[in-house]
């Protein structure tokens, strides 16, 4: 099948070649588990994984991960060859017995290396595989599961976001911002978003913030000490970090939260005696990590539920912002690397 494939370390746009690859198998399947790092060779001490369906893909999400892979700085290493891309919606055309009741059906999931979603066919595997909502495009089914379901987690499970509060969104135009910022809006929250640039700021505006600032145009801080006031903002959804992370957090009213959900600016040393002396308290939020198994599946389906509810209340959309080629896909993974995409950005795979 024809795939975009990485067998060495770089940028994507330097590194990923499109070949033929070997399309996964019953057999394959056989002799791999699945964990944080994808689907890698089981231990001699390991079950393979049980459940899984083959999908032909229509339509694949492109993100973060698939630059930072590329390049080595994704969380853990990534065996290769891989297929890059982990999100898509498609065709199930086979599946194991848990799943067999997808088969024929257009859904939506993680599709897990080394075989992602920039290839004609993928695995999707549980607990992120669902059918595709019917009021969504291909597009939109594309890059829904995995933004709405982190942002479920940052804004809901681990930012305990309320109605009333006032949340400071940090990097607010990316692909989980954005979902952020459509929650935050749902719970009755004033989201107060930063972003880089006139497009951006009106792309934000249009899911709901209540307050955008273009830290291009003026400083950040002195716009929302204007804007809300100096120490209002109850918690800080962080998808930055770095700099502009630290310089945030004075703007924190006490037992104010920092939430910490991505690190797009960079990772710096943070000293525990600012939250020790100012009654803050700063929330880690990975998606994943440090949960017990039998847990997962649970968190999953909650945000999925949750997510719906939305959708079904018009209360929460894909935010698509441009769809690209197949051939394409390199080359838009540098706008997300350079930061200058906004919302999600999906490539058409298949037809249906």
């Amino acid at each position: 099948m024809q795939a975009w494939v990485v067998r060495e370390q770089g940028d994507p746009w330097d590194v990923f070649r499109r070949e033929d690859f070997p399309q996964p198998t019953h057999e394959t399947m056989a002799g791999y588990c699945l964990d944080i790092e994808g689907l890698r060779p089981c231990r001699p001490d390991e079950t393979p994984i049980q459940e899984y369906a083959f999908m032909r893909v229509l339509v694949a999400g492109l993100a973060k991960p698939d630059v930072t892979m590329a390049t080595g700085a994704y969380p853990v290493p990534i065996l290769r060859p891989y297929i890059s891309g982990q999100e898509a919606v498609g065709v199930v055309e086979e599946a194991t017995p848990g799943l067999a009741h997808l088969i024929g059906k257009r859904v939506v999931g993680f599709t897990p290396q080394p075989y992602g979603c920039f290839a004609e066919k993928t695995v999707v595997t549980l607990p992120m595989v669902y059918e595709a909502p019917d009021r969504f495009s291909d597009e939109e089914a594309a890059a829904f599961v995995i933004a709405s379901h982190t942002a479920h987690h940052v804004v809901i499970r681990r930012g305990r976001i309320r109605a009333g509060e006032t949340v400071l969104v940090l990097g607010a135009a990316g692909g989980v911002p954005s979902s952020a910022v459509q929650i935050c809006r749902a719970e009755g929250a004033r989201a107060v978003a930063v972003v880089g640039g006139r497009e951006k700021a009106e792309f934000v505006a249009g899911l709901g913030a209540e307050i955008v600032i273009d830290h291009h145009a003026e400083d950040f801080v002195a716009a929302v000490q204007r804007e809300v006031g100096p120490h209002s903002i109850d918690a800080i959804v962080d998808f930055v970090q770095g700099e502009e992370g630290a310089r945030a957090r004075p703007l924190l009213d006490v037992e104010g939260r920092h939430v910490m959900a991505g690190h797009a600016g960079g990772l710096i040393p943070i000293h525990p005696n600012e939250f020790y002396l100012q009654n803050w308290t700063l929330v880690g939020c990975c998606v994943g990590m440090g949960y017990p198994p039998e847990q997962l599946p649970r968190n999953e389906q909650e945000a999925h539920d949750y997510i719906l509810d939305l959708i079904d209340r018009d209360l929460y959309k894909t935010p698509v912002s441009r769809v690209v080629g197949f051939d394409e896909i390199p080359e838009a993974l540098r706008d997300i690397a350079d930061r200058r995409a906004m919302g999600r950005i999906v490539a058409r795979v298949g037809e249906r």
